[in-house]
């Protein structure tokens, strides 16, 4: 038994939710993104729907985290932080566990059909692809990077399928260049706190560098906001959306600029959590969106304007 098996084990009911990582529940919040881009956030019946989803994302992705966490139990014991999660360090059985994370799937299916079939189906999507990203694509490089970035794409999906919005060529272009970078950016950070011992703990850091990650980056950084610049130019609600643009590229930059001073980027929603930058990047970010989509801000342009002539 580890050191950290036999500290006092928590709580059941307590363990039975921290198993399902509920710190990372956070990357489901994108699935509100058609909803606000879809003009619908007014909408209360379409809230609620939203809410729901994400609720059900929250359950569905928790039970991808406990197979992932049964699965890598042994290589996570190893880890320098990993190695704190309940499983690899013996606080819940793997059968406890995995009974947690069947019942956390099944409720999450069968609230997302009730909200409507649609939702279950990419829910029903999301899995297979993390079932396969498991098994098998998390060892294979530049593949992983984009199942990663893919499971960000489809829970926007859910999102616009609980609300009934229909999204975009250009919202889901930069849904999931937005992903693949933060995929690039986990597998980079990963790479180098891990050092040499990297391929101890994931067989696919063998076939990586920084070198190749920071060039792939290059590519995904530029592309990323030349798209979401001519998505905000086209936009229907009019070229105010470009007001937004400098808040996400101030994100982006930012991201990156933690990337290289500190070590959470490995995990996306400690970035969330913790820097206030981002955080304040995010809210004026949606603040301006939500100014342009609702006509706050044309209006306003358009009364300044009356009132400078």
């Amino acid at each position: 038994m580890t050191p950290e098996a036999s500290e006092k084990k928590p709580n059941i009911l307590v363990a039975s939710i921290r198993v399902l990582r509920p710190k990372q529940w956070t990357k489901n919040l994108i699935a509100y993104t058609p909803l606000l881009f879809g003009h619908k956030f007014s909408d209360p019946n379409a809230l609620l729907s939203v809410t729901i989803c994400v609720m059900c994302l929250c359950l569905v992705s928790g039970s991808v985290y406990v197979l992932n966490d049964i699965k890598d139990r042994e290589a996570d014991a190893n880890h320098p932080t990993k190695k704190k999660r309940l499983i690899a360090s013996g606080k819940i059985s793997p059968g406890v566990a995995s009974g947690v994370g069947i019942a956390a799937m099944l409720i999450g299916l069968s609230v997302a059909f009730m909200v409507r079939p649609a939702v279950a189906l990419v829910l029903v999507a999301y899995l297979v692809l993390q079932v396969i990203y498991n098994l098998s694509w998390k060892n294979q490089p530049i593949l992983d990077c984009f199942s990663i970035a893919c499971g960000f794409v489809l829970r926007a999906l859910a999102g616009g399928a609980a609300c009934h919005v229909p999204l975009s060529a250009w919202f889901l272009l930069c849904t999931s260049l937005g992903a693949l970078f933060l995929a690039l950016e986990k597998r980079r950070q990963e790479l180098q706190i891990l050092g040499d011992k990297a391929s101890e703990h994931r067989k696919v850091f063998d076939k990586y560098s920084v070198e190749l990650l920071n060039r792939m980056e290059a590519v995904v950084v530029p592309s990323l906001l030349t798209s979401y610049a001519i998505y905000c130019y086209f936009s229907p609600y009019g070229q105010w959306m470009m007001l937004s643009l400098p808040f996400a590229a101030y994100g982006i930059f930012r991201y990156q600029y933690l990337s290289t001073t500190k070590t959470i980027t490995a995990a996306p929603e400690e970035v969330l959590a913790k820097d206030r930058h981002i955080q304040l990047s995010i809210i004026l970010w949606v603040l301006i969106s939500a100014g342009v989509i609702y006509g706050y801000i044309p209006e306003a342009m358009k009364l300044l304007k009356s009132v400078i002539g």
